[in-house]
């Protein structure tokens, strides 16, 4: 065979591969698709809350800064209130937000869809509704009397519009404590720290918080659980805090987006290894004395950290009770409908991801789909 037929032959050889590659969707090295496009700063909120454990993972492990890398400048700000945060979002202060499904939800109704999209889930579970010890006779199991005496109590929350906000106040009014469209309860919005403070001194009757401050209530300031909010849940499963993005941001830059995504499964992955557990709860210290100045008694970690559950899924379902909740409770725009919710969920990085990893994909409610 001359040299002339042999090269003729390899370059129809060459050539039959490319279109074999091509038909079966994988493209030759020079075609590749160009990488996703990614930010100089990415700036991240969250708070420095147990049900914030992914969030305060990837910071301690530097796991942001590994996935975004080394061109991109990872800035933090920490919050204590959801709705704050939100605010934060929409006025372009933070990028990536940590943050309770019904701060999400309004921020998204209210824009109409223009400030975020939910990205990835984070946390289930952890929360609860504690009472002082006179005003509950069995932990977690309130009697028809013991419910109906809580009218002119006392009741803190995180804050008007907050996760555990919708959650109380749902609760009020499915036990007839609602009247004239407000609870017979004394509803006050309080920072976890100084609900804490105010217990202590018998100026709070109860509160409906998420960990470590449940817990600490209960181990600090001897309250008893009149509620944990799981039992309230089909399976126990309810969305405590979600992944969100700046809607702008996440168009612009999908590969920041998805580089925080692969931090936060990380750091999910790592606190769902019971092998992680005593450094899960040192590394979640270490946030909480830089944030706060003080670490918490490590019983308190070690028995909210059981309360919780880590994980990419949103659970969507929840999403959705709680968003028919605050309309119903009027803390949504009046004539906010359902529909609003079209399109809240952006899941397709975090599904490329898990496909990736030949793990399940996460589907969402009908009435989320545009």
């Amino acid at each position: 065979m001359t040299n002339n037929r042999l090269a003729r032959k390899v370059g129809v050889a060459a050539l039959s591969a490319v279109v074999a590659m091509t038909t079966l969707g994988v493209a030759p090295a020079q075609a590749k698709a160009k990488a996703l496009a990614t930010a100089p700063v990415v700036r991240i909120g969250y708070f420095a809350n147990l049900t914030h454990g992914s969030a305060i993972i990837a910071h301690q492990q530097k796991l942001f800064e590994k996935y975004l890398g080394a061109g991109t400048s990872v800035q933090y700000t920490l919050f204590t209130v959801g709705t704050a945060e939100i605010e934060a979002l929409k006025a372009g202060a933070i990028d990536v937000g940590f943050v309770g499904p019904n701060p999400a939800i309004s921020g998204y109704t209210t824009t109409s869809g223009s400030a975020l999209q939910i990205v990835s889930g984070a946390t289930t579970g952890g929360a609860a509704f504690v009472v002082k010890p006179s005003l509950i006779a069995n932990a977690g199991a309130p009697t028809k009397a013991e419910i109906a005496a809580l009218a002119g109590k006392t009741i803190a929350d995180p804050g008007l519009g907050g996760t555990q906000d919708v959650a109380l106040r749902k609760y009020l009014r499915q036990n007839g404590l609602y009247s004239n469209g407000q609870p017979t309860a004394n509803v006050v919005p309080l920072a976890n720290a100084d609900t804490l403070a105010q217990f202590k001194l018998g100026q709070l009757d109860g509160a409906w918080l998420p960990e470590p401050w449940a817990t600490r209530l209960v181990q600090e300031g001897g309250a008893k659980v009149f509620v944990n909010e799981a039992s309230l849940w089909k399976r126990g499963q309810f969305a405590t805090t979600v992944v969100v993005a700046a809607k702008p941001f996440l168009k612009k830059y999908p590969g920041s987006v998805q580089a925080v995504l692969k931090a936060n499964n990380e750091a999910i992955s790592f606190l769902n290894s019971s092998a992680n557990r005593t450094e899960s709860i040192n590394e979640i210290q270490s946030e909480l004395l830089s944030a706060t100045g003080k670490k918490l008694g490590d019983a308190v970690v070690s028995a909210a950290f059981d309360n919780l559950k880590f994980s990419a899924d949103p659970v969507s379902v929840s999403l959705l009770t709680s968003f028919k909740a605050a309309a119903a409770l009027a803390l949504l725009p009046a004539g906010t409908k359902v529909s609003a919710l079209k399109g809240l969920f952006n899941l397709t990085l975090e599904n490329a991801l898990l496909k990736s990893q030949h793990s399940p994909t996460i589907k969402v409610q009908k009435a989320f789909n545009k």
